[in-house]
């Protein structure tokens, strides 16, 4: 036989009324893959590259700037393998509370001895690749095209056998709530015609 408990109907309320606050206010139900957003709402790409509807490119750099250049340097190694438009490029400097809240995601940020591209050049280099290898695929799910047939240069993605073209804004959603690759290589030994403007020397 099967056991009913019984309930009056003040005890359904209330118990109701806990359950339903709990929904509203405790509980995270995923309806889909979590974007991380900036301030603004725009989709953070990578921990490192947000990418705004007007094309606009955060890139943030975890290394102080004190008149030797690492912002600028840092920022245009990262915008290097992002193949974007350098001068819709900005730089933000993440806060010591943000990095430890999300588990020193941007390394260690200090700046001493000259080290600060020394000692992060590759990693901030590989995050620009996952970025651009993101936002690659991203547009050629929206196509159902290979990701091999396309490529991206200056904000623009293309894919090469149409002549169709998309721009970073708009599949940076898409892009946001793409698996990233746990390592993806950067680009080594390109010649400097084959460089993007990103890769000019440009003013402090």
């Amino acid at each position: 036989m099967n056991y009913v408990p019984k309930i009056d109907r003040r005890s359904f309320v209330v118990s109701a009324a806990a359950f339903g606050g709990g929904l509203a206010l405790g509980m995270d139900i995923p309806l889909g893959p979590t974007v991380v957003r900036a301030a603004d709402g725009s989709p953070e790409v990578t921990a490192w590259v947000v990418i705004k509807p007007d094309d606009g490119v955060v890139i943030r750099i975890a290394r102080s700037e004190m008149g030797q250049g690492s912002m600028t340097g840092l920022a245009q190694l990262v915008a290097e393998e992002l193949e974007c438009d350098w001068f819709k490029v900005s730089t933000e400097f993440p806060t010591p509370g943000q990095n430890l809240a999300r588990n020193l995601v941007w390394g260690r940020q200090f700046t001493a001895g000259s080290r600060a591209i020394r000692e992060s050049h590759e990693y901030v280099r590989k995050a620009g690749a996952t970025a651009r290898t993101m936002l690659i695929q991203a547009a050629a799910n929206e196509w159902k095209v290979p990701a091999a047939e396309c490529s991206a240069s200056n904000s623009v993605i293309t894919h090469r056998p149409s002549g169709r073209t998309t721009t970073y804004g708009k599949v940076a959603e898409a892009a946001a709530k793409i698996e990233p690759l746990r390592s993806r290589t950067p680009r080594t030994g390109r010649s400097p015609a084959s460089r993007s403007s990103a890769s000019i020397p440009r003013p402090r």
